[in-house]
């Protein structure tokens, strides 16, 4: 398996412990800290800081089909700074090569879902809104949402999936370059949407007489649609079935019934599939299929992160 590049993450800057918080405090989150900070660059950002530390706690009103910024006890118009920093703010992380976001569930700037005055359904907050405008394809992620171990590796998954193919292209490449990449990425994107997979396979067949741009910006594009879409057991499964084809000729009888009975396991729900991945990537190793064993399904993040200890 080749090496995964390091992915960068913006962060709310609270959560990785820093006192920006209108109190002066921070709400450090445990998993971002002690774990993932070994395999990322952090960008931390936090647009309320412009109006100072300790400042008055704030909600979101709308106004004019507008969204803006007041004080809770005050009642005082908070936006403009904030606007302004926004928009700075989104411009230069357009342009950072960002894999992904983690950001603070609830802030009036930050949060993906925000109660907004005297009105029924939730809205983006200020920051966060122009972040998924600006870049429509990257993951996101509230930091509640990664106490669930399911939630957090389909992040990660994303992340990391994310940053290699920006890496792929941000360097000068080649049509057999992209053919070599979407083959180890086949098995990933068919766990997530099987028409989706058969799509982008045709469009790598004629990526050579397409422009180079074009090509890498429809590519990046149709890659994580693909696997914006949730992964179900059947599709797992079916993955499973696929790539135990390549050990047909190559493991004794009984082994090779033991790994179809681990599949069912796995359609049963009596056996995880990570660690039937993680058995597949051993023998794919021990037997030399070399197919198998660089299909980054087998591991889309650093096994590292799997663990779903979280500490305080």
């Amino acid at each position: 398996m080749n090496a995964q590049p390091t992915p960068t993450l913006g962060v709310s800057q609270c959560l990785l412990g820093e006192p920006v918080r209108y109190d002066g405090g921070h709400r450090r989150e445990a998993f971002l800290v002690e774990r993932l900070a070994g395999h990322v660059a952090w960008v931390p950002v936090c647009p309320e800081a412009v109006l100072g530390i300790p400042r008055e706690p704030m909600h979101l009103v709308r106004e004019n089909g507008v969204l803006a910024l007041r004080g809770n006890a005050s009642g005082t118009d908070c936006s403009e700074p904030v606007h302004w920093f926004v928009q700075q703010c989104v411009t230069t992380l357009a342009n950072a090569g960002l894999d992904g976001y983690v950001l603070k569930a609830r802030s009036p700037s930050c949060g993906l879902q925000v109660q907004v005055a005297n009105e029924t359904n939730p809205s983006a907050g200020l920051f966060a809104g122009e972040l998924v405008e600006a870049l429509p394809d990257l993951p996101l992620i509230e930091e509640d949402a990664l106490a669930a171990h399911n939630t957090r590796e389909a992040f990660l998954e994303r992340v990391f999936a994310h940053a290699r193919v920006r890496a792929l292209f941000a360097t000068p490449w080649t049509p057999a370059d992209l053919v070599r990449f979407h083959t180890r990425e086949k098995m990933l994107l068919l766990s997530h949407d099987r028409a989706g997979y058969d799509q982008l396979g045709r469009f790598v067949a004629q990526a050579a007489t397409q422009p180079q741009e074009d090509v890498a910006r429809r590519y990046r594009r149709r890659f994580m649609g693909v696997l914006a879409k949730p992964a179900s057991v059947g599709q797992h499964v079916n993955v499973l079935q696929h790539v135990a084809g390549h050990f047909r000729d190559r493991l004794d009888p009984s082994r090779l019934t033991a790994l179809h009975e681990a599949i069912d396991a796995c359609r049963q729900g009596e056996h995880l599939v990570r660690d039937l991945y993680a058995q597949i990537r051993a023998m794919a190793r021990e037997l030399d299929i070399r197919w198998v064993g660089e299909q980054s399904i087998l591991t889309p993040f650093p096994q590292e992160l799997l663990t779903e200890e979280l500490h305080d």
